[in-house]
């Protein structure tokens, strides 16, 4: 029966498609292949970025008409997409409290001591930068970590050839712990939205699906990262050994750096260097200096907050705001409000996970009514503004989304992302052989590398039928559009954020792109293929 459906739902498609006209298919490629080069590669003298990028391409697929007027609100209101939404804003809300209350720092004072070895700070920060990274995705993680840890790792004066390994854990850590939950990054929340609308309940991504199905596999992959990150250190030392002589001036970092001898090279490395807008470049520039104890300077007028605010009535009256309440973003005396805000998080994992048929916990309202109840509570409880919260978060993430609804709609409109599906023979292959995976591995690890992994995650859940047994397909998505992030540098937003993170520090610090590519390449290959294989096992056993 369920073949019969998938049938007749492809022969839905492939009618919907042939009656698309022959010029809307021709400008829809065209305005989605003219559009994607800004989003994925900055461009100096054009700054257009990728949110912007995202909105100029939505334009030009109703200005084209290959996206009717009347479907963009019909794209943009679906549910599911606004689910999508709705769990982002309340994630960042409740991410922007804890980033504010500094409750990270206070644990990392406690598991970086001075007379730590770099085997258990690798250890240590691993397992903290994945369950930061669970909680309030990647991004997140990784805004708030690698400032903490650079400024421990400096004030400690430790060796020099610990860096680099140092920051190849913040970045890939983060990546693979961001699967340990439907929320822990942006594709992944999509998946879990969009999956919501399969008619069979067991193939939804929902909370307890994922630590069902990727805890084990996401665990392995882990510990085998960190063992990858323990030999490339060993690696180091042992290259760093040999040349001891000739760098020995190099091998110790000394928080008391002469500025003036480092200035040339500093402007010309801040000048070669531009940081790829890419389309999931979630939280990029946001909370800068967030870490920093100077609050005054953070809540200035600066190009930051401009990207960051929109037009609302009550925005205007935001540079009063703040002149009056320059130290908001410290954190608060009461241990009350803490109180509240750790409950909350555990709350909405909780119901999360909780939610089945008989009692259902919708995914986008309940961070959404807590991130709210939160803003009431600062309110109450600390007479603080909820407005100096609202700003702080990204919502370039949020138009981004929107933007890329319309977009891709436009482009499979058109019906060649289809096309190409069938072409593949993916619209038949169930991923129950090891061909068929296979297949499928190579295409979402080059596919999430080249168009990005959320509008990969995009068109392929756009080409997969209502009904059927779709839980793999949902599982090998999330699972290796999140890993193929640490494939290259520019694979994930989290991989910039550190090195933008360590190149703006006192360091002043270049991580470049083969430094990470030697590491992250390989490892991402054998790991993601040990994740899959291990999940196809579970499949088998649990399903």
């Amino acid at each position: 029966m369920e073949n019969n459906d998938t049938n007749a739902t492809n022969i839905d498609d492939s009618s919907s498609i042939s009656t698309v006209h022959i010029y809307q298919i021709v400008l829809g490629c065209l305005t989605f292949f003219l559009v994607l080069p800004f989003v994925l590669i900055p461009f100096n003298r054009y700054p257009l970025g990728s949110t912007g990028a995202v909105l100029v391409g939505a334009f030009l697929m109703v200005v084209t008409t290959v996206v009717d007027q009347s479907d963009v609100y019909k794209v943009i209101g679906d549910v599911n997409n606004l689910k999508t939404i709705f769990l982002l804003w309340g994630m960042m809300i409740i991410s922007s409290y804890f980033e504010r209350e500094r409750l990270i720092d206070h644990l990392l004072n406690k598991l970086f001591p001075f007379e730590c070895s770099f085997y258990c700070w690798l250890f240590r920060l691993s397992i903290v930068d994945s369950f930061l990274a669970a909680l309030f995705t990647n991004d997140v993680a990784c805004v708030i970590l690698t400032p903490l840890v650079l400024s421990k790792w400096i004030d400690q004066k430790r060796n020099k050839n610990e860096l680099n390994t140092l920051l190849l854990a913040l970045a890939t850590q983060a990546n693979i712990g961001s699967t340990l939950t439907i929320f822990g990054n942006p594709q992944m929340a999509l998946i879990a939205s969009k999956s919501n609308a399969f008619v069979d309940r067991h193939s939804r991504f929902e909370l307890k699906t994922c630590v069902e199905y990727l805890w084990i596999p996401t665990f392995i992959v882990w510990l085998f990262n960190l063992i990858f990150l323990l030999i490339h250190y060993h690696l180091n030392q042992c290259q760093s050994n040999q040349t001891s002589c000739e760098d020995e001036p190099e091998e110790t970092a000394v928080v008391e750096q002469s500025v003036k001898q480092e200035q040339p090279s500093i402007f010309m490395t801040t000048s070669t260097i531009e940081l790829p807008r890419f389309t999931e470049r979630f939280r990029l520039r946001r909370l800068e200096g967030t870490c920093e104890q100077r609050p005054s300077i953070l809540f200035k007028k600066s190009p930051l907050m401009i990207d960051r605010s929109v037009s609302v009535a009550s925005f205007p009256s935001l540079d009063e705001e703040i002149s009056e309440n320059d130290n908001t973003f410290q954190p608060s005396q009461s241990r009350f409000f803490k109180v509240i805000l750790s409950i909350l998080l555990i709350t909405v994992i909780a119901l999360l996970f909780a939610s089945n048929d008989k009692v259902n916990f919708d995914i986008g309202l309940v961070p959404t009514g807590a991130a709210i109840i939160l803003l009431v509570a600062d309110t109450l409880i600390n007479h603080r503004p909820p407005i100096l919260m609202l700003t702080r978060i990204d919502w370039n993430v949020l138009l981004l989304f929107f933007g890329l609804f319309v977009w891709l709609n436009g482009l499979n409109s058109t019906g060649i992302p289809h096309r190409i599906w069938v072409a593949l023979n993916r619209d038949s292959a169930s991923l129950t052989n090891i061909k068929s995976l296979l297949l499928f591995f190579i295409f979402i690890l080059i596919g999430s590398n080249i168009f990005s992994n959320v509008p990969l995650t995009l068109l392929v859940l756009e080409q997969v039928p209502r009904t059927g047994d779709h839980l793999g397909l949902v599982l090998y998505l999330s699972f290796l559009t999140t890993i193929a992030g640490n494939l290259t540098l520019f694979g994930s937003v989290a991989n910039l954020i550190v090195t933008q993170k360590v190149l703006t520090s006192s360091l002043k610090h270049r991580f470049s792109f083969w430094t990470y590519f030697k590491f992250g390449f390989p490892t991402t290959i054998l790991l993601s293929l040990v994740g899959m294989f291990i999940i196809y096992g579970l499949l088998q056993v649990i399903h």
